[in-house]
């Protein structure tokens, strides 16, 4: 399998997209972003290193008898 992206000029054109998916020839994957674009949109961007010691703080408190 291959994976394209395109861009829709035509409401004719996403309506045959569809029915091509109903018909089971291809599958329609529907607002695609990488993962560095998500990050760029975060108002207070955290390091991996940030994110693993947060994680790893949130982890902890489970462990805890309460």
């Amino acid at each position: 399998m291959k994976t394209i992206e395109i861009e829709i000029t035509d409401d004719k054109a996403l309506k045959l997209l569809l029915d091509m998916e109903e018909m089971h020839l291809i599958k329609v994957l529907r607002n695609r972003r990488p993962l560095s674009e998500l990050r760029k949109q975060i108002k207070s961007p955290m390091t991996n290193q940030e994110i693993d010691s947060q994680l790893n703080t949130l982890r902890n408190e489970w462990k805890r008898d309460i």
